[in-house]
């Protein structure tokens, strides 16, 4: 049984290659409205170099000098996960029945060369909170540090936080279970870090 859980989290690069949407997209968040009965991006993204100098973030069209463009894991402007299609297929193959996500597809071009990343979109809205310990704004319903129930997310493989209105169906922050995170360490996927979440054993 799974009791450890972690936040995916993208690695901490001098530079790295980020998947870049059109200067005409919306924010993403007014996306997940457009999104609904989509199963793929209405645009490409493009990846672009992002390095910092003089203590600033840079951009540059040139990617040359990277020694990996494309990550399992890979950075991007709208903020959310992008899964490559080794990752989609890893979680695709642990999942159970609890899990109730499905996938958008989003074509990448880089280098001359296009590759097809994975979105991930929940379902429904777990309820995964352990309400009395999670941190919350004063006075809202706003989450500054989560506190998950054992009990609740237990049989989950991948998992985020509530939101109010359809926010929870794309996020950026997801939690997944000690089992596919030891697979991802063992396969050697790349662009991942982690960060242990605080659960309750109820």
């Amino acid at each position: 049984m799974n009791n450890k859980f972690y936040l995916i989290c993208i690695k901490d690069l001098p530079q790295v290659a980020s998947a870049f949407a059109p200067e005409s997209t919306k924010l993403a968040h007014d996306l997940i409205d457009d999104l609904e009965d989509l199963n793929e991006l209405p645009f490409d993204l493009n990846l672009v170099k992002l390095f910092e100098r003089n203590g600033e973030l840079a951009k540059s069209d040139y990617l040359g000098d990277l020694q990996d463009i494309w990550l399992d894991y890979q950075p991007n402007s709208l903020a959310w996960p992008l899964f490559s299609e080794r990752l989609k297929n890893i979680i695709e193959q642990i999942r159970n029945d609890q899990d109730e996500f499905d996938w958008i597809l989003a074509k990448v071009n880089g280098n001359n060369e296009r590759r097809n990343y994975y979105i991930l979109r929940f379902q429904r809205m777990y309820d995964v909170l352990d309400v009395k310990k999670t941190m919350y704004v004063p006075g809202t319903r706003n989450i500054i540090k989560p506190y998950f129930s054992l009990q609740k997310v237990r049989h989950l493989t991948v998992f985020t936080t509530p939101s109010e209105f359809n926010l929870w169906k794309i996020k950026s922050r997801l939690y997944i279970n000690d089992n596919l995170r030891r697979i991802i360490q063992r396969e050697k996927l790349t662009g991942i870090t982690f960060e242990k979440a605080r659960v309750k054993n109820d």
